[in-house]
């Protein structure tokens, strides 16, 4: 499934929800956000959206409807008073509760989060790797980056390459391992709460663990998976940085990357950017280059998502190869990227 931007989930749950209840809610957006929401679902139309795309991200709305705090509990009260004003006010609250078991079963290990990572990697230290694995596969990136840690260097190869490798469990094994952590860590202290899972697959929950974890582990880690698996590696520092990252970078750095992209390639890949994105592309050029490169983005017209989506990937191959050949060095973590 092709990664998609927060509008272009936004554009698929409004089609999803069907024309009556999508005026509603787009009724209640700016005119501006109307605009963009509009170009989002006309993109959309060039890309095969199927089942499962829908699925997931109807899932992610669910999960982050139901998620613990403040907004999470707001959402779930119009949530509540809109189904009973549909389906009457009996009928509207079993619908809820089925949805909040539904959101439940996806993510059995949400009891987990805001503990210590030292109190967890003590807990899982008594558990076989695989287990450890599974957990760390499960809870939210940056606590899992924490855990890690606590590891030894050659424990944590082999969890990183066992999570990247891991088979997708029963849901009845999946919620067997959660109870049994979950009572084992009963009684511990708690931090603040952590955000919402990311619901991700499993490569993407291994990138985002690496870029969270300390200054140079994250290499560490990859060259010993390296030597058991090449490509999972190279798969791997796909998810490390995506295009959404580049909006966190320096003026300068963006203008080293910049330098070395064919015009044409930048034009398409800014067909579907973030505007936070194409701003922070933009900014780093002079303004006969950011003409051309606009002009050249209207000429091309109407194209399929899949052309847009590839051109962004050779673009982040080609920071990967600034990154591996030393000229750009990068850590990325908690919502920066540093670079030296």
């Amino acid at each position: 499934m092709p990664k998609l931007r927060g509008i272009d989930k936004t554009a698929i749950l409004l089609a999803a929800i069907g024309p009556e209840a999508a005026s509603r809610v787009v009724a209640m957006l700016d005119e501006d956000e109307q605009e963009r929401v509009g170009q989002a679902m006309l993109e959309l139309e060039e890309t095969a959206i199927d089942d499962d795309m829908i699925q997931a991200v109807i899932a992610e709305f669910r999960e982050q409807l139901f998620s613990r705090g403040a907004l999470g509990t707001r959402i779930g009260k119009a949530l509540e008073s809109m189904l009973q004003s549909i389906h009457g006010e009996e009928e509207g609250r079993r619908r809820l509760d089925r949805i909040r078991e539904e959101a439940r079963s996806r993510h059995p290990f949400r009891a987990l989060r805001g503990i210590k990572a030292a109190d967890l990697a003590r807990v899982l230290g008594d558990e076989h790797p695989q287990v450890q694995a599974l957990v760390l596969a499960n809870v939210d990136s940056d606590q899992a980056a924490e855990i890690l840690e606590h590891f030894s260097e050659e424990a944590q190869v082999d969890l990183v390459y066992r999570m990247a490798t891991l088979e997708e469990p029963s849901p009845r094994v999946l919620k067997e391992v959660a109870l049994g952590i979950s009572e084992r860590t009963r009684g511990l202290s708690r931090e603040e709460d952590l955000d919402p899972m990311d619901a991700d697959p499993r490569l993407r929950v291994v990138a985002d663990i690496l870029n969270a974890t300390g200054a140079g582990t994250d290499k560490e880690i990859l060259e010993g998976i390296e030597e058991k698996d090449e490509d999972m590696v190279t798969r791997i520092r796909e998810r490390m940085f995506c295009w959404d990252d580049l909006v966190l970078l320096d003026k300068r750095t963006m203008q080293k990357i910049l330098a070395g992209i064919d015009t044409k390639l930048l034009a398409m890949a800014l067909k579907a950017s973030d505007e936070n994105v194409q701003e922070a592309l933009l900014a780093a050029m002079s303004q006969r280059t950011k003409d051309m490169i606009l002009e050249e983005r209207e000429l091309i017209g109407a194209v399929p998502l899949s052309d847009v989506l590839d051109a962004q990937k050779q673009i982040l191959a080609t920071i990967r190869e600034l990154v591996e050949s030393g000229e750009i060095t990068m850590s990325k973590g908690k919502g920066a990227v540093y670079v030296e």
